[in-house]
């Protein structure tokens, strides 16, 4: 009878080890609602893996499709499976490394790809998604700063004579066509009034490294002369 309990709890570790599959952490920011599907698809259909995907950032030295497998994968033939998912997907993978990539450790069963969509060109230096923010104005009198949303819609903070309260802000949409250039259009206009240049740099404070994007100002009679916006991030 000890026997054939002792047997059971074997099998039964044995399967519950089988049946765990390992976690595919899918980078997907960059990619389009349908591409997201395409890839999510490619790796249920395998039945191999738990995939999950999210908007989180990359880090910053990933500019190619990446693959990054933990060290404790247990079957390293997933390595090459999830490649081959990848390509069918329509991401060929550029590079595959263990462990780490900037801050992101993986120590369990499982792997993360870093898909960037083939047709932004190298030429791209941001995605529009990057561009994503709240800018602080610089030398733009009552203008207070410039919120460039995920919807597509932008608004510009403009403070009232008395100082403290946001009086009547200005909204549109925004378009990023092209590199380095980005257009807000006013609602209610059938043109983009304020064109601005992006330019990016890197600065530092005790703490560390920032990363800035400025949008400068191209059309000084909407806005005053030598007025920006720009935000940081730290690295």
């Amino acid at each position: 009878m000890k026997l054939a309990v002792y047997f059971f709890a074997i099998v039964s570790i044995l399967l519950a080890g089988c049946a765990s599959k390992p976690t595919v952490y899918v980078y997907a920011k960059y990619l389009s609602e349908s591409q997201k599907k395409e890839v999510k698809e490619a790796f249920e259909e395998s039945e191999q893996y738990q995939i999950i995907l999210n908007d989180f950032d990359m880090p910053a030295s990933i500019s190619e499709n990446t693959l990054l497998y933990s060290l404790l994968l247990r079957d390293p033939e997933f390595i090459a499976l999830a490649e081959a998912l990848s390509v069918e997907a329509g991401f060929p993978i550029k590079r595959t490394q263990g462990m780490t990539k900037g801050n992101h450790w993986y120590t369990k069963n499982s792997l993360a790809l870093f898909l960037l969509p083939e047709n932004n060109g190298s030429n791209l230096v941001l995605f529009k998604q990057d561009l994503i923010n709240r800018y602080e104005g610089k030398q733009c009198e009552n203008v207070t700063a410039l919120n460039l949303e995920s919807d597509g819609t932008f608004l510009l903070d403009v403070q009232s004579q008395s100082g403290g309260y946001l009086g009547d802000s200005v909204k549109g949409t925004w378009k990023y066509r092209q590199y380095p250039f980005v257009e807000l259009q006013k609602a209610g206009l059938t043109y983009a009034e304020y064109y601005f240049e992006i330019q990016q740099f890197t600065g530092s404070d005790v703490v560390g490294e920032i990363d800035y994007v400025e949008l400068v100002s191209l059309n000084a009679g909407s806005l005053p002369g030598g007025c920006s916006f720009i935000v940081g991030t730290r690295r």
